[in-house]
């Protein structure tokens, strides 16, 4: 016959335990957070890009004097656009790239509803070609041409 351990001091040591496994796993819990969010280490530096050419975009025909804007082209292939007060239109804004020398146009992207866009630009572009930046106001129109409603223009130098 096996004799059990009075109810009562199996019971406290059953609680003990439970509270000190807790307690344990609260603990660590609360140094592998801690150090998840201040990261000792710190945060690595963001890489840098380097500009290959830049432009300052400025109001265009009829558009505000107000607006206005900058195009950086990255060494990564990529053309970053700031924007600042370009008039409400009922359609949507859209980058091209411009030849001046022959006006043949190409369209980069579309600006989304924020005044900074990052857009890729083809790997094949010539920039000395294509050096103009513009961006125009597009009806919903299914015409993928450009509407002719230039809002800011600028030239790429660098």
């Amino acid at each position: 016959m096996v004799l059990a351990p009075p109810p009562h001091r199996r019971n406290r040591w059953t609680r003990w335990a439970v509270t000190a496994a807790t307690a344990v796993a609260a603990a660590t819990i609360g140094v592998v957070g801690t150090l998840a969010v201040l990261d000792p280490a710190g945060p690595e530096p963001a890489p840098t890009q380097v500009v290959l050419a830049s432009a300052a975009l400025r109001a265009y025909g009829a558009t505000p004097p107000d607006a206005n804007g900058e195009a950086r082209v990255f060494d990564n292939g990529r053309l970053h656009l700031h924007v600042a007060n370009l008039p409400d239109v009922p359609g949507y804004y859209e980058v091209w790239l411009i030849n001046p020398q022959t006006m043949e146009m190409f369209s980069v992207g579309v600006l989304g509803g924020e005044s900074d866009e990052l857009l890729r630009l083809p790997p094949n572009v010539d920039l000395q070609a294509y050096s103009v930046v513009d961006v125009s106001a597009e009806a919903y129109d299914n015409n993928t041409a450009h509407s002719g409603k230039s809002l800011l223009r600028g030239a790429l130098t660098g």
